[in-house]
């Protein structure tokens, strides 16, 4: 296996992971905020159930973690620049978490390991949920933000 084909296999799974993450603000967060409070609980709800459990989600999650350890055994740091872009994609992807998941817990009330339970926000407290949507809203630019950076670092160690 070449370097080069390792890089490409390791990119696809991240540019598919860029896309849903691009299009989580430009769509669904703006109709997230269009949602009354109630609406945006029942809503946000549902997407977490139904997003820890996509093959999708976990394939392309999962696929560069498990990937860039054998790519950096035998390749080491010889394309700085793809390994940089890894490297902020790792970045990233800690950040969302440690942003995203406690708002998760606060409006769905679901307990995520490794996370201190916080207590659930109620249905008829529009003023705290919209204030975490608000939160939520951030927290998908700036995972997007940082995850367009990791994609053009990576295709800058492309030529």
């Amino acid at each position: 296996m070449t370097q080069q084909f390792a890089e490409i296999l390791l990119f696809i799974p991240i540019l598919l992971t860029a896309g849903f993450v691009f299009f989580l603000p430009s769509v669904i967060q703006k109709m997230m905020n269009d949602l009354d409070g109630a609406e945006f609980k029942r809503f946000l709800t549902s997407l977490v159930e139904h997003s820890l459990g996509s093959p999708y989600g976990i394939g392309v999650s999962i696929t560069p973690f498990i990937g860039m350890i054998p790519y950096w055994i035998y390749f080491r740091l010889d394309n700085l620049w793809f390994s940089a872009g890894l490297v902020m994609w790792i970045i990233t992807s800690a950040i969302a978490k440690q942003t995203r998941l406690p708002i998760y817990s606060r409006v769905t009330g679901r307990k995520f390991p490794g996370y201190k339970t916080q207590s659930e926000i109620p249905k008829n407290d529009e003023a705290e949920l919209k204030k975490e949507c608000r939160k939520l809203q951030k927290a998908n630019y700036i995972q997007a933000l940082f995850t367009f950076i990791s994609v053009i670092l990576m295709t800058i160690g492309f030529y």
